[in-house]
């Protein structure tokens, strides 16, 4: 799909002259190939973005400046991918090029859109769409955050007994999250780095793209202490998993001291040998009886002295 964005942040057609933005969402050839006509771009094939190099990723050809950052985006079922997103400043304007759908991205929503709306220039809506994408990145960073601080009181919490292997499924979800955002907070700072490199070249503001890496930089190291306190929680619940599976052998190992016993010696006393003639005395069955009930006890008092519970 194909949108072309003008000043004011209205849709318009590639042919318009005040159009700043075209955006390339999943594209077909034929509209790779209009943007193309239009500004004189090479658009990268989704195998050129995928790479992972610095020199496929930002680079300069033809006046035009290329850089490609990982983004977070959703799919239709609402969870998180990261996918690679490919700016490419051109004769003023922007082009990006993209597989995924970052919220920085919907005209109309939120406070990316806003300052899209007000952009002057490709280099401002460049601006407007990485410090959305920063934005939500520190917004799912602070959600992430939130969801930790909840699960790690049901963890610890002494007067009830919590679904630990749905915490498990919650701790791998928010692990998940706040390594995607890790990753692409990594990729920005890169683009940036490069961005700063060739800024007077393109028309970029040294101030925002600083302010930009300061912020990145903050959100990166959130995210990194945010990983260990995760993996903590899932060693936790594992331990916490681990002793409920202890308790439940230690019962079933309990009954079988209580029960085994008994039932071999009342298997013994079931066997009908003439040999055997003390079983057919009067005594016999309190004998019997005795020795089912003394068996386990001396394994009670064994198992007691050896601490096995």
């Amino acid at each position: 799909m194909l949108r072309v964005i003008a000043r004011g942040g209205v849709e318009t057609t590639c042919a318009d002259t005040a159009a700043l933005w075209f955006d390339l969402d999943a594209p077909t050839d034929a509209e790779e190939a209009e943007v193309e006509a239009v500004l004189g771009v090479d658009v990268p094939t989704p195998d050129e973005r995928a790479a992972f190099e610095e020199s496929a990723r930002f680079y300069e050809e033809n006046g035009a400046l290329y850089l490609t950052a990982t983004l977070l985006g959703r799919r239709e079922e609402g969870r998180f991918v990261s996918g690679a997103v490919s700016f490419i400043l051109a004769k003023d304007r922007l082009v990006t090029v993209r597989q995924i759908r970052p919220r920085a991205f919907e005209v109309g929503h939120g406070r990316a859109s806003a300052r899209v709306g007000s952009a002057s220039s490709g280099a401002d809506v460049f601006f407007a769409l990485i410090e959305g994408a920063a934005e939500r990145l520190a917004d799912l960073l602070a959600e992430a955050t939130r969801e930790a601080n909840e699960i790690s009181l049901r963890v610890f919490d002494d007067q009830k007994s919590p679904d630990l292997r749905a915490i498990l499924r919650e701790l791998g979800l928010v692990g998940s999250l706040a390594a995607l955002s890790h990753e692409s907070l990594a990729s920005v700072q890169r683009l940036l780095a490069y961005a700063r490199l060739v800024r007077e070249r393109h028309g970029l503001d040294d101030a925002r793209i600083g302010a930009l890496m300061r912020d990145a930089a903050e959100l990166e190291r959130i995210a990194e202490a945010l990983q260990p306190r995760l993996s903590f929680l899932q060693d936790a619940t594992l331990g916490l998993i681990n002793a409920a599976q202890t308790n439940v052998l230690k019962a079933l190992s309990l009954a079988t001291i209580a029960f085994v016993p008994p039932t071999l010696i009342a298997s013994i006393f079931g066997m009908n040998f003439a040999a055997m003639t003390w079983f057919q005395r009067a005594w016999g069955p309190w004998a019997g009886f005795a020795l089912m009930i003394a068996a386990p006890a001396f394994l009670f008092a064994i198992a007691k002295w050896r601490r096995w519970f």
